[in-house]
């Protein structure tokens, strides 16, 4: 949608003076020119109160001009000033009809978005750093005995395998030891520091890997998958174990959220920062008169407002058909523990493991309504300096 053209407060000010000179002028000439036969002692007076009510006339109308222009827009701004001191950063300043105030009300608006950004970023990191602690305890307090257990479970397997009625309640036992650890492990690879060995990866090859797993386990044979991959220049400087498991979450992720059958699509692009609001234009395959302008999150926002933020990047979105995401959960998904499958359907970790992993790459990540009908993911990942594709050897390792 153009940006509507709004006229600047010199602009209206003039007009208005323009036309109260005007009518000051014409109401001058018209009252003298009806009262000319009148004797001089009554016109004179008669032509000086008509010109003085039309002056207050003209008064009136600019005084409610400048309060409508000027005193109402710098209300709202220094509401919006006043909010903002006392740490309400959720309080925007309504659009004004002039350019300057215009102007100040978007600059006001992005700064308390990049604010709040700034706010969730920190809890995030604060979050992160709690989680590791109780995953550092957890892991010596819980991880024993729950090793002990599942040996001990393997154990009485041995001894009763002769024994009718045993074979469930041990099947059972071993399934949830098996969760725990699932847990556990999630928790560990969400929360603590690894040790890293970054290789420049061309993430279009990792998504035809992933898909290319998961087509040959099964798992997406009921599903249309649509690739539309433009980035075979994408190189990240990522561990390739770290992109494959986030990509497999992602897709596992769009799976459970479809009913047996649905599409899921994954694009990939590398896009430049001065254009990415035009980032979600019409695609070429919908209908003409259909557009779809998603206006970037708020995470998008405070990752291109960083001074490190790159001119150019990768972008990634994986959308599908399926249930969608609720706006209140949009940020939510991401935090541990936090799932909207059905009890036991899932850890609540594979959201907060992707992001993690895409922040620890020096992108970001967000959901929105995709236009298949579910939720979209988009990634953005800051593209390898050297900009070249790396070569792959038979073995399979990357070189530059």
């Amino acid at each position: 949608m153009p940006e509507i053209k709004r006229p600047s407060i010199h602009d209206r000010l003039q007009r208005v003076l323009v036309a109260a000179s005007a009518g000051l002028i014409i109401a001058i000439i018209t009252t003298m020119w009806f009262t000319e036969e009148l004797p001089a002692g009554i016109r004179w007076p008669l032509v000086v109160g008509f010109v003085f009510v039309v002056a207050l006339f003209s008064a009136s109308i600019l005084q409610r001009l400048v309060a409508r222009l000027i005193e109402e827009p710098l209300g709202h701004c220094v509401q919006a000033a006043d909010a903002i001191a006392r740490g309400d950063v959720a309080q925007l300043v309504p659009p004004a009809s002039t350019q300057e105030f215009h102007q100040l009300a978007t600059s006001i608006n992005h700064m308390t978005e990049q604010m709040a950004a700034a706010t969730q970023s920190r809890m995030r990191v604060e979050k992160l750093a709690t989680m590791g602690r109780i995953a550092a305890g957890i892991s010596h307090e819980i991880g024993n005995p729950v090793s002990a257990i599942a040996n001990y479970a393997h154990l009485l397997r041995m001894r009763t395998q002769d024994v009718q009625g045993t074979t469930e309640p041990l099947d059972a036992l071993e399934r949830e030891i098996t969760r725990i650890d699932r847990i556990m492990r999630g928790l560990l690879d969400y929360a603590r520091p690894r040790r890293l060995t970054p290789k420049p990866i061309v993430v279009d090859d990792i998504i035809e890997d992933v898909l290319r797993l998961l087509a040959d386990q099964g798992i997406t044979r009921r599903f249309r998958v649509t690739r539309q991959l433009e980035a075979p220049d994408g190189v990240v400087y990522a561990e390739r174990h770290d992109l494959e498991q986030a990509f497999v979450n992602l897709l596992l992720n769009a799976v459970d959220a479809m009913d047996r059958e649905g599409e899921i699509v994954i694009r990939s692009r590398i896009n430049d920062a001065t254009a990415f609001g035009d980032s979600f234009e019409k695609r070429r395959t919908d209908p003409h008169p259909q557009r779809w302008a998603h206006r970037p999150s708020k995470r998008a926002l405070a990752w291109l407002a960083r001074p490190e933020s790159p001119p150019r990047f990768l972008q990634v979105v994986l959308a599908d058909s399926g249930t969608g995401v609720a706006p209140e959960d949009a940020e939510r998904i991401f935090e541990p523990f936090f799932s909207t499958k059905q009890p036991g359907k899932g850890t609540g970790l594979g959201l907060a493991i992707v992001a993690s992993t895409i922040e620890n790459l020096g992108g970001t990540i967000w959901v929105q309504r995709a236009r298949e009908g579910g939720a979209a993911f988009v990634i953005l990942l800051p593209l390898h300096a050297s900009g070249v594709r790396p070569i792959t050897p038979p073995n399979g390792e990357a070189v530059i």
